[in-house]
């Protein structure tokens, strides 16, 4: 499921059917004191956005042991090697939470998050191997983020869908290996530089903002600063084909899977 930019862009909690209320954390909840700090954050991230073979990785480094029930891992999906074991499986309800109103509570039996209402504690949806990668991906569209990778299949129609589908994997793979983190997209560095500049927002009122909100704004800005600049040239020296109207083009990452 892809939000809509509306959704998106209004900071209000988005309601899913069957699994609970998407929220995008504001600014101040990441605040290394009064909040869970960004180290947490990324971490919250990072297990979100992981693959099978990287949830694997996480958990053999983190436990130090053999695990046998990931001897059969290709039957396995993401869901089923993140709560094999209890601290990982804490670790993805925490990093869950943060991201929904509701609370999550563990179903053993189930093998399921159940999400309940924090007020009565009236069960209004859950999180389990079957919807577990549409609502990871839901809490990362939140963040600005969308997976990069399509998690593998249980099962394929056919060899040449296994085919084609370990083919666009490949390439996926290859192109993200292309780029490094840039660090001028970091939160931090995003926070710093929309504080300063003359669009409302200072470091006394930006943390009000959402994580969505905020790169939203930066991007906006950037984009506008352009046309600002284009604007300027086309006055002093003329030119063709502009278009006044360019200023309220769309702009977002979210564009491409939203058509």
């Amino acid at each position: 499921m892809k939000f809509s930019y509306e959704d998106l862009i209004s900071g209000d909690s988005i309601p899913v059917e069957g699994v609970g209320h998407i929220r995008s954390p504001l600014l101040h909840e990441l605040k290394p004191t009064r909040g869970i700090g960004m180290w947490t954050y990324n971490l919250y991230l990072n297990i979100l956005s992981w693959g099978k073979e990287d949830l694997i990785k996480f958990m053999k480094m983190s436990t130090g042991k053999r695990l046998k029930a990931l001897d059969n891992e290709d039957k396995l999906s993401a869901f089923d090697v993140v709560t094999l074991l209890e601290p990982t499986r804490q670790l993805l309800q925490e990093a869950m939470a943060f991201f929904i109103d509701e609370e999550l509570e563990w179903n053993k039996t189930k093998r399921c998050f159940i999400a309940k209402t924090k007020d009565n504690h009236n069960e209004i949806g859950c999180i389990n191997r079957d919807n577990f990668d549409d609502v990871r991906d839901m809490m990362l569209q939140v963040n600005y983020i969308n997976l990069e990778r399509s998690a593998k299949p249980t099962k394929f129609s056919s060899k040449k869908a296994q085919s084609l589908w370990e083919q666009a994997q490949k390439h996926l793979k290859q192109e993200a290996t292309k780029s490094t983190p840039d660090k001028r997209m970091q939160l931090s560095n995003i926070i710093s530089k929309l504080s300063c500049v003359s669009v409302g927002y200072t470091l006394l009122n930006i943390y009000d903002l959402t994580v969505f909100q905020l790169y939203d704004q930066f991007f906006q800005y950037g984009y506008l600063r352009a046309m600002d600049l284009s604007e300027m040239a086309y006055s002093n020296h003329g030119g063709k084909n502009f278009d006044l109207q360019a200023w309220l083009k769309p702009i977002t990452n979210l564009e491409k899977e939203q058509k």
